[in-house]
C-alpha cells in the first residue's frame, strides 16, 4: 500500500506543531509538506516565530517540504494555496491542521480508501472523525465506514481532481442555488437547510472568511458523499483561543479509537440519512434559543481569568 503525502497546516501553535511532526515520523510518514502561514498580527509574532523555528529544525533532520508564504494568506486562501502546491506533485493528499491529533490507523484508513475510490467521483473526501460513538449511537450495520452528505475537515483526505475540478472559493453559484431552493432537495432536513443557508449567506457576503464552507457547498451541489469511519481516528484539541471557529464543546478532545483491519466495506454507496439527521441535531444546526442563552450565561459568569 503506497503512502499518500501529508499536508500539515500550521500557524501559531508551536507545541501542537512539534507534537504532530513527532507523531508523523513515529508513524513512518515519509512525504510531508508543512505549511505555515505568514504573520497576520504583531501580537502573534513570538508564537509564529517559535512555530517556524520548530519546523525548520525538523527540516534539518528530516526530509520535509516547507511552505512559508511571506504574507498572511488568510483562512480563505491558505489551504487552497497549500493544496495547489501538493497537487503539483501528487494526485491525492491527507490533510491535518495543527489542532487535530491522529491515530496511527487514520493514515492506513485514508490510504486504503483513497485507492479504492480513486475513480469514483461520487466520493468527495475521507474524514477521520466519528461524532457518534461517544453518544453510543447505534448504526444499522457493522460496516467499517458510512457515507454522509456532511463534510468534516478534522483530519481528512481527498484527490486532486475532486478538488481542482470543483472548488470555488467565491461560491459563485450560491445565489442561484438559494433562489431555486436546491438545498431542500439535497438535505431534506429543515434544521440542516436553515443552518447551511445562513452559513453560505455569510460566506458569500464575505462576513466569514474561510476555505471550508465553499468545500462543503460544492460537495452539496454536486451531490457528493463524504466517508466517515466507524471509529474515531482524530481528536480535536483546538479549543485554545487560536481557532477561527468555535466547535460544539462535546466534540472537542474526543477519545481516539482503534480501527480494525481488514476493513468491512459497505456493499452499496448510499448516504446514511439516519446518521446525518442525528449529527444535524447534535452540532450541524443552530441550537435552540434556550441553549444559546444558557451558553452565553456560562461564558459571562464562568469565563477563564
Amino acid at each position: 500500500m503506497s503512502k499518500s503525502p501529508i499536508l500539515l497546516m500550521t500557524y501559531i501553535r508551536p507545541k501542537n506543531t512539534e507534537l504532530l511532526l513527532n507523531l508523523l515520523f513515529k508513524f513512518k510518514q515519509n512525504k510531508i509538506f508543512v505549511f505555515n502561514d505568514g504573520l497576520k498580527n504583531s501580537t502573534d509574532k513570538s508564537l509564529h516565530s517559535e512555530t517556524r523555528n520548530i519546523i525548520l529544525k525538523f527540516k534539518k533532520k528530516n526530509k520535509i517540504k516547507i511552505l512559508f508564504p511571506k504574507k498572511n494568506l488568510s483562512q480563505r486562501n491558505n489551504l487552497p494555496y497549500a493544496l495547489e502546491k501538493v497537487f503539483t506533485y501528487h494526485d491525492r493528499a491527507i490533510i491535518l491542521e495543527d489542532d487535530c491529533i491522529p491515530s496511527n490507523s487514520f493514515f492506513k484508513f485514508c490510504n486504503l480508501l483513497l485507492e479504492k475510490y480513486k475513480n469514483d467521483n461520487r466520493i468527495s473526501q475521507i474524514s477521520g472523525n466519528n461524532f457518534l460513538n461517544f453518544k453510543k449511537f447505534k448504526r444499522r450495520n457493522l460496516d467499517s465506514y458510512y457515507f454522509s452528505n456532511l463534510t468534516s475537515s478534522w483530519g481528512w483526505a481527498t484527490w486532486k481532481n475532486r478538488w481542482n475540478d470543483y472548488y470555488d472559493r467565491d461560491i459563485a453559484m450560491w445565489p442561484r442555488i438559494k433562489r431555486e431552493s436546491w438545498l431542500n432537495d439535497v438535505l431534506q432536513n429543515k434544521k440542516s437547510i436553515i443552518f447551511w443557508k445562513k452559513a453560505f449567506d455569510r460566506r458569500y457576503k464575505g462576513i466569514d472568511n474561510d476555505w471550508d464552507r465553499p468545500w462543503t457547498f460544492i460537495n452539496f451541489i454536486n451531490n457528493r458523499l463524504n466517508i466517515f469511519p466507524n471509529k474515531n481516528l482524530i481528536s480535536n484539541i483546538g479549543d485554545d483561543g487560536a481557532a477561527l471557529h468555535s466547535n460544539p464543546k462535546k466534540w472537542n478532545n474526543l477519545l481516539i479509537e482503534n480501527m480494525k483491519f481488514p476493513l468491512q466495506h459497505p456493499k452499496f454507496i448510499i448516504r446514511d440519512k439516519q446518521v446525518d439527521d442525528f449529527l444535524t441535531d447534535e452540532g450541524f444546526s443552530t441550537p435552540k434559543l434556550f441553549f444559546r442563552i444558557k451558553n452565553k450565561f456560562k461564558k459571562f459568569f464562568f469565563k477563564k481569568p
